[in-house]
């Protein structure tokens, strides 16, 4: 039988020939054991379910070197004190988005936010803890039936809270962007998180309240209409 992986090598619709031998290499360092089936695919990424060297499960998101959007990358990246001296290329911006996730990811991660633990980055893949069951991702917070959605909300606004004392706006939080397990939301998706010192902080910290407070005001929760202002005042 076909596997996944096979498919990959032989007909190469997913992945570019350079991803395909970054794979290869982590699979020679016995970083990677194999890359089991594709979770979700999008216009500049995609998620793979893999394993590790020891079989332990693992999510590998792979930005796509060939069809990004370089120049929405590259002015995030330039606007970030953090990555102001980016070289205008297509592969360093991509390698260095990939980078900017797992460094984001280890702060949340390390402020305890309730989000994948990252492992490793390398070029364009970043390895990252799998959030689900078997091979089963967690479904997205948007796509569930709260039993409690006040409790929710609450851990959710906890979860900013901790972020803001990592000194990070996440910048594109909604209920897209944060998957329910085990009964807990888990921010994903960190690729875009600035930290206090981006020129655009406050308006990305008040765009990811202002989604947070929608969708939970749908489902008739008492939401904090001074969230922004208050997590603003944390971050400053």
């Amino acid at each position: 039988m076909k596997t996944f992986w096979d498919e990959l090598k032989v007909e190469r619709k997913v992945f570019d020939q350079r991803t395909i031998f970054a794979i290869f290499k982590l699979m020679n360092k016995k970083v990677l054991k194999s890359v089991e089936s594709l979770v979700k695919e999008g216009k500049e990424s995609l998620v793979c379910f893999a394993k590790d060297w020891e079989g332990n499960p693992i999510a590998l998101k792979i930005y796509r070197t060939l069809h990004c959007d370089f120049k929405r990358m590259w002015k995030y990246l330039i606007s970030d004190p953090r990555f102001e001296r980016i070289k205008k290329d297509r592969f360093a911006i991509v390698f260095t988005w990939a980078k900017r996730e797992y460094k984001n990811l280890k702060k949340a991660y390390e402020k305890n936010v309730n989000c994948p633990k990252p492992f490793f980055v390398y070029e364009n893949i970043l390895g990252m803890e799998f959030i689900g069951k078997g091979d089963e991702p967690a479904p997205l917070l948007l796509n569930v039936e709260l039993k409690n959605p006040k409790k929710t909300y609450e851990e959710v606004v906890e979860n900013l809270k901790k972020l803001t004392q990592a000194k990070l706006v996440h910048s594109d939080l909604s209920p897209y962007n944060i998957l329910y397990f085990e009964e807990k939301p888990v921010f994903i998706d960190f690729s875009q998180a600035v930290n206090n010192l981006h020129p655009l902080a406050k308006e990305f910290l008040e765009r990811d309240c202002k989604n947070i407070n929608d969708f939970f005001r749908k489902l008739n929760v008492e939401v904090d209409e001074e969230l922004a202002k208050k997590l603003w005042e944390v971050l400053e």
